[in-house]
């Protein structure tokens, strides 16, 4: 049951085109920026569910912005599927509900911002990769959506949020975090502080291939998490790509070497026995294997060769991230418990070890991928 600080689901549906009647809403998912809630309406003899999702705009303050990117990258998607797309087709893309005034959002009497979409029926999401199979099946949804959003027209996209993806600069940032010990958390991580100082060649290793032509950049998802795919229920099959806040302009390689980090390992984010955080050899070439197969010739020889990198870079970044928010008091991951962060940190860490340790068999894999489909290694 919702709280009593919930919002009125019913006064906010009233704001967008929803045809019918409010039936009842919900807190839905569990994503860590906006808060999210699924509603049902009903709409003559039938029931047609929503979900709204209330933005946060201290992560994304240029709301204007966000929305125009999203819109832009939505309807290209659903243009390059056709006027003749039949159901299944339309379940490929994320459908925005309007405003009562025909923009992609609106606010509330609170000035709090919100937008709607059409919930994707006959999917379900996944927080942990059950087997290789279905490892494979996201990795060739985020590859093909790279692929489908590298003709957008018109202007580049907005960059939602400046320098996402720049390991140099989330280094530079730990560093700053650490030495101004802002909650005074710095001697309960000096180890992992006294780790990230050795990771700095590591940390530019992207972006030194981005310079030299060897990771392009293009549009790219940037947080290619598992559960940012709507799989369909009753054949596995990654149908459609969702949480298109960081859709923007960077290195193309990020959106695989995230996802090689959150989907190659079966122990939680935040594990605490580091004896669990491990790379899976047979997840790592499942997501290898269906990235390429989803990218198709987007994807040059040079760039599988980084592939492995890729992975390592991403999990630098991300352990990088989480001890900056551990050592300046958690403002931008979600927690559950104190420390959290901090043992995400971790996490990230022991898995770079085992990224790095694997490294020589990993690139192998990828090569008998890229072998098994035709192509050069």
């Amino acid at each position: 049951m919702m709280g009593p600080s919930a919002p009125d689901l019913r006064a906010v549906g009233a704001r967008f085109a929803l045809p019918g009647a409010y039936v009842r809403g919900a807190p839905h998912g569990a994503g860590h920026i906006h808060d999210t809630f699924a509603v049902t309406w009903r709409e003559r003899d039938r029931e047609v569910r929503y979900v709204h999702q209330r933005l946060n705009e201290r992560v994304f303050p240029d709301v204007p912005g966000l929305m125009d990117n999203v819109g832009r990258i939505t309807r290209h998607l659903r243009r390059r599927a056709g006027p003749d797309a039949g159901a299944a087709d339309a379940r490929r893309a994320l459908t925005l509900v309007p405003a009562r005034d025909g923009a992609d959002w609106t606010r509330d009497d609170a000035g709090r911002a919100w937008r709607t979409w059409l919930l994707v029926e006959g999917t379900v999401t996944r927080g942990s990769v059950a087997d290789p199979a279905q490892a494979r099946a996201a990795a060739r949804a985020f590859g093909r959506f790279q692929r489908q959003v590298a003709d957008l027209d018109g202007p580049a996209l907005r960059e939602t949020i400046p320098r996402f993806h720049d390991a140099p600069a989330r280094h530079a940032a730990c560093a700053a975090a650490a030495a101004a010990d802002a909650a005074g958390r710095a001697a309960d991580a000096a180890a992992e502080i006294a780790v990230a100082p050795d990771q700095a060649p590591l940390a530019r290793a992207l972006v030194e291939a981005a310079a030299d032509g060897r990771a392009p950049r293009r549009i790219a998802h940037n947080d290619t998490k598992l559960d940012n795919v709507l799989f369909d229920a009753a054949t596995g099959e990654g149908i459609c790509v969702i949480d298109l806040d960081t859709v923007m302009p960077g290195v193309g390689l990020c959106d695989f070497g995230d996802l090689a980090r959150t989907a190659s390992c079966r122990a939680a984010e935040d594990e605490r026995d580091l004896a669990r955080v491990d790379v899976d050899a047979g997840l790592f070439a499942a997501l290898a294997a269906g990235w390429l197969a989803g990218a198709g010739d987007l994807i040059a020889a040079g760039e599988r060769e980084l592939l492995v990198t890729a992975a390592r870079v991403m999990t630098l970044e991300s352990g990088l991230r989480f001890l900056t928010d551990h050592l300046a008091g958690d403002p931008y991951f979600r927690v559950r418990r104190a420390g959290q962060n901090l043992d995400r940190c971790r996490a990230q860490f022991a898995l770079l070890r085992s990224f790095e340790r694997q490294a020589d068999a990993l690139q192998a894999a990828v090569a008998r991928v890229a072998a098994a489909a035709g192509e050069e290694p």
